[in-house]
């Protein structure tokens, strides 16, 4: 029958989904007495390992001991985390929530990019340079496989920066107006 997956989730949680032996993360929970054994499916046998522990660890009965006093002192460890500040792991959490996926920093590069190559395209097409601001015209430039690159250089200082969004018309380094 196998552990409750409540059960689970709340031992990754109090583990800080961590392995008690090695610290990595990504958990099975093991059975310190396996269920062939008699081992019930309690919390108190089981124990929040990696793939490499369980397999290392999990066969060996002469293990089982030191198996519930490494967890223990593990889930002491993670409960002291964050004794002074309870609601920080729910904050973590909300972070999480709203931080932008691999995906999402992806499709934003995408766009971005497709902006910059019509702006430039828009700058070569264009027959007054009045429709784009003249600033970006030594900016953009499209790169010999397809790429855009975009970037300005302070002729005060000589600080070349890529793409900088909210540079306030200035240069970060000595302040120059570009």
């Amino acid at each position: 029958m196998g552990f409750s997956e409540e059960l689970k989730v709340n031992i990754r949680k109090k583990a800080h989904h961590t392995c008690c032996l090695c610290k990595s993360l990504g958990v099975e929970i093991h059975h310190i007495i396996p269920e062939k054994d008699g081992g019930p499916n309690t919390e108190d046998n089981a124990a929040p390992l990696c793939p490499s522990c369980h397999e290392t660890y999990g066969g060996n009965p002469d293990k089982r001991k030191l198996l519930r006093e490494v967890r223990d002192f593990w889930y002491e460890i993670c409960e002291k985390r964050f004794a002074g500040d309870s609601d920080r792991l729910r904050e973590i959490s909300e972070l999480l929530k709203v931080t932008a996926s691999r995906d999402d920093v992806n499709q934003g590069i995408d766009g971005l990019m497709k902006m910059l190559r019509d702006v430039k395209a828009k700058l070569e097409t264009s027959e007054t340079q009045k429709e784009v601001p003249s600033q970006l015209g030594g900016m953009i430039g499209i790169t010999q496989f397809g790429g855009v690159s975009a970037g300005r250089h302070c002729n005060k200082c000589g600080t070349t920066i890529g793409l900088m969004i909210g540079d306030q018309g200035k240069c970060p380094s000595c302040g120059t107006p570009w």
